[in-house]
């Protein structure tokens, strides 16, 4: 590229000499030959306002000047052209962020107001209480899914706590349809055991029917447990005094006990207490002591641990053959074992509905059974 047309129209030379002097981007000196063609290179000048070199950009061109030749020397700074840049970068690089931040709140904006109703049922359904609430109020909202959704949630609820009502009617009747015609066969057998001409394998025969009425009545009352552990009907929770619980406890199987020539050793510590439904807390204690008692050979020590965070039972005995099944329904390792095979499957319920946990291990011979008071971890 050639300048010495723009350059002739320049009158007189001083003009542009004078302009070299107030700006070092152009550089014009006279050269004794016309330098034919352009060239373009990268030079360090020292640059008097940085006080050091910079690298510029030069573009060096032959011009005639009064038919005089000249060589025109054009400088561009390199650190002004990277400051642009990054100038430039740094403007893009802000407007990507706002717009981006903008896009963020418009979309937070749009999904609290969009799942708002969702939420909404999420909380009401977190707060319902089959035993007590018949329905729940959702409000309308403005999405048809969440409205086909509100009202499939209400019909659901209205049919469980229908269901609710039904199968707690049927344990209140069961429970006492079962246990009448149970107390009138008891009183019988009573009245046949006091007969005079009663032989001894009739007696024997009385006896046996007896044992087996008991059983009977046991597994009616720990199936009807079940039931209203399935039904979750014990939410009262308040603080028990846990050493009450097993003085209690302990009191009740000190008969069976002392027919097996049993010891029951008791450590609670004072004033350890839990949040939980007392009758709930009797029922895994004396379910413990109570399996412990059936399967602990003659002579031997229970042992009853109490703190605040867990209670213990550990009893002597054989290791179980499948210790994983211990907590299933009416399981039992033999059944030459007396019992129904839901004291451990109850102590698991209640655990379960309770929100704690229950370890069963076996080291030293012995069966030991903890339950962890919220779920706080064996050490």
């Amino acid at each position: 590229m050639s300048f010495s047309n723009y350059f002739l129209n320049l009158r007189p030379p001083m003009i542009l000499l004078s302009f070299n002097k107030m700006n070092d981007e152009f550089v014009l000196k006279e050269n004794p030959y016309l330098i034919v063609g352009d060239s373009i290179r990268t030079e360090n000048i020292y640059n008097v306002k940085a006080g050091k070199d910079q690298p510029w950009r030069v573009l060096r061109t032959g011009v005639m000047l009064l038919n005089r030749s000249y060589v025109l020397q054009i400088n561009e700074s390199m650190v002004d052209t990277g400051d642009l840049v990054w100038a430039i970068v740094a403007i893009q690089a802000g407007l990507f962020s706002l717009l981006l931040a903008g896009l963020v709140l418009i979309k937070r904006k749009l999904s609290r107001t969009i799942w708002d109703p969702f939420h909404t049922i999420l909380d009401k359904l977190k707060k319902y209480q089959i035993d007590k609430d018949t329905s729940i109020e959702i409000p309308r909202s403005s999405t048809s899914e969440f409205r086909e959704l509100s009202v499939v949630v209400s019909q659901l609820i209205r049919e469980n706590h229908e269901a609710f009502q039904s199968q707690k009617e049927f344990t209140e009747n069961a429970s006492h349809e079962l246990q009448t015609p149970l107390a009138i066969c008891r009183t019988k057998l009573e009245l046949l055991a006091q007969t005079e001409e009663l032989t001894e394998e009739q007696a024997d025969l009385v006896e046996s029917l007896f044992d087996a009425m008991e059983r009977i009545s046991g597994l009616i009352k720990n199936l009807l447990l079940l039931s209203k552990l399935d039904n979750r009907e014990f939410f009262e929770r308040e603080h028990v005094q846990i050493e009450t619980i097993v003085k209690k406890c302990v009191e009740s199987f000190s008969r069976p006990a002392a027919e097996k020539n049993l010891t029951i050793k008791t450590s609670v510590d004072p004033g350890a207490s839990v949040e939980i439904n007392p009758g709930l807390l009797d029922v895994l204690i004396s379910n413990l002591i109570s399996n412990a008692v059936r399967h602990t050979p003659e002579g031997c020590v229970i042992a009853v641990d109490a703190t605040k965070d867990s209670i213990e039972v550990s009893n002597d005995g054989l290791p179980f053959e499948y210790p994983e099944k211990i907590f299933d329904r009416f399981r039992r390792e033999s059944r030459a074992s007396v019992g129904n095979g839901l004291g451990l499957s109850i102590v698991k319920k209640v655990c379960d509905v309770t929100d704690n946990d229950v370890k069963y291990s076996y080291s030293s011979l012995r069966h030991h059974f903890k339950i962890l008071f919220n779920n706080t971890q064996a050490n």
